[in-house]
């Protein structure tokens, strides 16, 4: 039991460091919104959460993001950025591990369309969730922070960038994941029958 627990530490320090790698190759991919990047940090933290459950993941994500805070921008923007981050990601990875969950154990075809819809539910609740939160709660707070005047409404930036962003980067992401995931399926679902009679 404790080797096991010792193991299930390391697996989860591991992925949050591949993870905060990944933060650091984020990109734009939107006209005038540069604060808005797509990176692939979500694969490993949803690597994890199908190896030992939602609530690995959620460390995996949130020890990433502190890694984030500790050695870029530790101001309340930069705070902000990363809270903001964490709820995408549980908003992205919760579908897709329930979704997976219950059928880890049947055929690549079978895991491929439920793998499908996790994206697909995962991508349209992190576009909607995220355009709420930002329009009410993150956005004015950080303008409030930076204590300047945007040309456009809170309401605009939400609309013409938050929103079709999250839905691009579940598109992006959506597709990365498949590709890791149907090459590690195999390995994937030895340690879930592992770690589901452990």
């Amino acid at each position: 039991m404790g080797n096991k627990r010792v193991t299930r530490l390391v697996v989860i320090a591991m992925m949050a460091a591949i993870s905060y790698v990944l933060l650091l190759f984020g990109f734009p991919i939107l006209p005038g919104f540069s604060f808005l990047k797509i990176d692939f940090a979500n694969v490993p933290i949803l690597l994890t959460m199908l190896i030992y459950g939602p609530g690995a993941g959620a460390i995996t994500t949130a020890v990433a993001g502190l890694l984030d805070i500790v050695t870029k921008d530790s101001s309340m923007v930069g705070i902000i950025g990363i809270v903001a981050n964490f709820l995408a990601t549980m908003c992205f990875a919760l579908p897709i591990y329930y979704a997976l969950k219950k059928h880890m154990d049947q055929g690549i075809k079978q895991q491929a369309r439920y793998l499908v819809q996790g994206i697909v539910f995962g991508t349209v609740l992190m576009a909607i969730f995220m355009s709420l939160v930002n329009l009410f709660i993150l956005l004015p707070i950080y303008f409030k922070l930076v204590s300047f005047q945007v040309s456009v409404s809170t309401l605009n930036m939400v609309l013409y960038g938050v929103l079709p962003f999250n839905l691009i980067k579940g598109v992006i992401v959506g597709i990365a994941t498949g590709i890791i995931y149907a090459r590690m399926i195999p390995w994937l679902q030895s340690r879930f029958q592992t770690v589901k009679h452990s």
